[in-house]
């Protein structure tokens, strides 16, 4: 085994591939503004985004909520940590300052596997408001963060490195989650689609930690590599169903909100229409419309003086994901 003083905890080989076991203080960054801009699905860490949002400036709040759409909730920038090692500094402010020279075209390189979002193009006046929003979130608060949980993050990679060792890379993976499946010629990646990784076009294989992404099932891949995130559990979680889980199901359970959802399926449209067809007043479908944008099933967008609604076709597919991570998730006492 090979332990190193930099970001590589681990780096070794099996089946002719890399295999790297890394931490990145960055990343847990970035995984933790995820949680802050989205509590309600991480029960494990609802506590600490509920202390977290009283703390933090208004501003910088809103300024990571309205950067969180433009970056799919900041899973995108995530990527450039597997894209760009100098993203994986220990010096957190290094790292910045690197992603801060970076190029827009470096940019849009890991937004090119997002499309399927819908984001709008990444500018550099979004990148100068990201920069500037990512290291007053440092300075101003996730700095602290760090000296209680980078440690114990460190061991925990250390000590599955060493586990590695033991069984290989193929029964590792298996124990990550359960919602990874290895075949005989890939990995398997049972997320909103199905993530197909032949072992033929590996040739590194990534292992990262975060005390955030739980119940995720957080992965990357790329140019011959694929990335695991292995799950580090610090807080003991909330005996719970998540909130947006519950909004989802509550907007579903009415026979006249499923109504609206197939007619948006066909196309865009407004609450007018929508009343038309369903012989129903504008107040009336105004009320559902209310609860399903709620439950982010639909889009809102305005033309004129009228306000058109479109259905959120990925979050219409992640939804039976979003019940197996909460089946899935252990509440420890």
């Amino acid at each position: 085994m090979e332990f190193g003083d930099g970001m590589r905890v681990y780096s070794g080989s099996d089946k002719n591939w890399n295999i790297e076991f890394v931490y990145s203080p960055l990343f847990e960054m970035l995984c933790s503004i995820h949680v802050l801009i989205k509590p309600d699905h991480h029960l494990e860490r609802l506590i600490w985004a509920q202390a977290m949002r009283e703390n933090i400036s208004d501003k910088l709040l809103d300024d990571l909520l309205e950067l969180g759409k433009r970056t799919a909730d900041w899973c995108v920038i995530m990527d450039l940590c597997n894209v760009y090692e100098a993203c994986n500094d220990f010096n957190v402010m290094s790292a910045l300052n690197y992603m801060e020279d970076l190029s827009l075209e470096d940019f849009r390189y890991v937004f090119s596997k997002y499309q399927v979002y819908g984001l709008e193009d990444f500018t550099e006046d979004i990148k100068r408001k990201m920069i500037r929003a990512l290291k007053e979130y440092y300075l101003g608060y996730f700095e602290r963060e760090l000296r209680f949980i980078e440690p114990l993050l460190v061991r925990c990679l250390k000590r599955d490195a060493e586990r590695y060792e033991k069984i290989g890379i193929i029964d590792y993976a298996k124990r990550i989650h359960s919602r990874i499946e290895v075949t005989e010629e890939a990995f398997l990646f049972h997320k909103y689609t199905l993530f197909t990784i032949p072992f033929h076009s590996l040739k590194r294989v990534i292992v990262r930690i975060s005390s955030f992404i739980d119940p995720h099932l957080l992965m990357d891949y790329g140019e011959g590599m694929v990335q695991f995130t292995i799950r580090a559990h610090l807080d003991r979680g909330e005996d719970a169903v998540p909130r947006d889980l519950l909004r989802i199901m509550k907007a579903l359970s009415d026979e006249t909100r499923l109504k609206i959802l197939r007619i948006v399926y066909k196309g865009k449209t407004s609450t007018q229409s929508l009343a038309q067809e369903l012989n129903l007043t504008e107040p009336c479908i105004s009320k559902h419309l209310r609860l399903l944008y709620d439950a982010e099933l639909v889009y809102k967008e305005r033309s004129g003086s009228f306000i058109y609604y479109d259905l959120n076709t990925l979050l219409l597919d992640r939804i039976p994901l979003e019940i197996h991570e909460y089946l899935n998730f252990s509440f420890r006492k």
